[in-house]
């Protein structure tokens, strides 16, 4: 059974990253989405991660973004909710 706190954390990441790609965004986002496929590259990840961050109340590294392995956006919440409770 999935945690209502994961289902929230999930999407509300699908939302930014909807927000921030705007009319270029795909019509659904999916946890198995590939980043670069969905059109997302470093800079945007970055601007991502930071409404993330402010939305979120929490503090990622940006050294922790480039040393994880984010190539999907299922990665991407894994990431924030490591830090959801932690901050």
């Amino acid at each position: 059974m999935t945690s209502p706190e994961k289902v929230d954390i999930d999407a509300q990441v699908c939302g930014i990253i909807t927000d921030v790609l705007g009319s270029s965004a795909p019509a659904e986002i999916r946890l198995d989405d590939e980043l670069h496929e969905i059109g997302i590259e470093s800079l945007t990840i970055l601007e991502i991660v930071v409404r993330i961050e402010n939305e979120c109340g929490i503090k990622i590294g940006d050294s922790e973004i480039f040393e994880a392995a984010l190539s999907r956006v299922g990665d991407l919440v894994k990431l924030v909710q490591s830090h959801v409770g932690n901050s």
